[in-house]
């Protein structure tokens, strides 16, 4: 794809597109026709790299001409860099204006060279909707002093363009990232019913909190998430224990934001754990194409060593916490075992039986009540310990695991679909039966939000 170019093939091209330019003029009189290229310098015009720049730019101004109607749309991809022509009817000026606010937008959007013609073949430049010539990528004078003075040699115009569009889509990357963790911790507490829980029916087991509670905290933690996916960019190729390290401030400030979306409620400590730590992971892993497994065995990788240490300091010492003195007492690691195992319950049970339940034609709602049925019949819940006691917790185990047979019974007859009701109206019932004992098994939502957020950056890899 990086062929490179010469003087004399950039100026075949530019004859092309003028006369394509005027061939649409003619053919819609009274339209404007706008033309998007690269900014590129350098002999290289087109790289991958450059291609999803493009896409990027494209994408954007066919999003700001939405509102005008389109005559025209092509796009061409030739070594001498990618192309697209659109052919709209609307004031040429107005639009100008309207895609210069693009080019001026972002970082991204200087390397958007977009043309506007008129209806009588002229070009709309920037000084005649009064705005001031684009600057220079290196040193921010004017561009075309720049250009017409040489003061920057083409290598180093190419080489920032591309540390421009890195950095774009990087950024990118850790927006989406963290915008995916706050939707799975939304959605996790929209699933309803769940035993126990917080959700859209009930408080469950808890007095101090309910579903708002949840949404504040989730919105609270958003940035922290996108902290997390971008301290995971700044460790790729390094030690993954390093990053692990470098999650730990991060952390607690999340969990002071939490307290102060909520007046003080924990809604989400296990999650600010859990959640950070794949966001990071997957930051690490950002390049290469996305492979839930690898990016779960990857948090072993970055956890299971302080992990280690921790237990066994828990087991050794003073139990300062309710986890740690489960340890000591059951040998329950808990949300530490978790990480160390790289997730997984995550990986081998709750990933699983979303995504069966979602190919049977579940609901993601209905999907999402299969695994955290499966996670309450096979995972060592130390909440549900804390507030049900050693045989409050064997007992909703044990209830889970009937349920979870029945589900997966009717997963492997194909009759998911038929009984999904009567699964819901059990797990109605035994939500009044947890809430009333205030078992609450908030271990296992962590995990059902981890097996979520895994879910959606999935599907965006599957649509990329």
């Amino acid at each position: 794809m990086a062929e490179r170019v010469t003087v004399s093939d950039m100026m075949d091209a530019r004859e092309a597109r003028a006369q394509a330019q005027r061939a649409l003029l003619a053919r819609y009189p009274g339209a404007s026709v706008v033309c998007l290229c690269m900014n590129i310098a350098g002999a290289i015009k087109r790289t991958e790299n450059i291609e999803r720049a493009f896409s990027w730019g494209l994408r954007n101004v066919k999003a700001v001409l939405a509102p005008c109607e389109t005559l025209f749309d092509a796009a061409i991809h030739e070594k001498t860099g990618p192309e697209a022509m659109l052919c709209v009817r609307a004031d040429a000026r107005s639009i100008k204006r309207r895609l210069c606010a693009l080019e001026d937008g972002e970082a991204l959007g200087r390397l958007l060279d977009i043309d506007v013609i008129a209806p009588d073949g002229g070009k709309i430049s920037r000084t005649e909707i009064g705005l001031p010539a684009r600057r220079c990528l290196l040193c921010g004078n004017p561009a075309p002093v720049c250009a017409r003075s040489r003061a920057h040699s083409a290598d180093a115009l190419f080489e920032k363009a591309n540390a421009i569009i890195d950095a774009h889509f990087e950024a990118a990357f850790a927006k989406r990232t963290a915008e995916n963790a706050q939707r799975a911790l939304l959605f996790e507490v929209a699933v309803t019913p769940k035993p126990g829980l917080v959700d859209r029916h009930n408080a469950g087991a808890h007095r101090d909190m309910d579903v708002f509670t949840f949404i504040d905290s989730a919105c609270a933690l958003r940035p922290y998430f996108e902290t997390c996916a971008r301290i995971g960019l700044a460790h790729r190729g390094k030690d993954a224990q390093a990053c692990f390290d470098a999650l730990r401030v991060p952390g607690l400030l999340a969990e002071d934001a939490m307290r102060r979306a909520t007046g003080g409620v924990n809604t989400h400590k296990g999650a600010i754990f859990s959640l950070g730590i794949a966001c990071a992971s997957l930051g690490m892993g950002y390049g290469a194409p996305l492979r839930v497994h690898e990016t779960l065995a990857r948090c072993g990788e970055m956890t299971s060593a302080q992990m280690r240490r921790e237990l066994e300091a828990a087991k050794a010492g003073q139990a300062r916490t309710f986890g740690e003195a489960i340890y000591q007492k059951a040998g329950v690691g808990g949300v530490r075992a978790e990480a160390a195992s790289g997730f997984a319950s995550v990986r081998e049970i709750a990933l699983p039986r979303l995504n069966a339940g979602l190919k049977a034609g579940l609901s993601l709602n209905d999907a999402a009540l299969c695994a955290l049925t499966a996670l309450m019949a096979d995972t060592q819940d130390t909440n549900a310990v804390r507030r049900g006691g050693e045989a409050g917790a064997a007992a909703m185990r044990e209830t889970a695991r009937t349920l979870d047979g029945e589900i997966a019974a009717a997963l492997e007859a194909g009759e998911i679909k038929q009984k999904i009701g009567q699964f819901k109206e059990k797990l109605t019932d035994w939500d009044g039966q947890m809430s009333a004992a205030g078992i609450s098994p908030g271990g296992c939502a962590d995990l059902l939000a981890m097996a979520l957020l895994m879910a959606f950056c999935e599907r965006d890899a599957a649509e990329a």
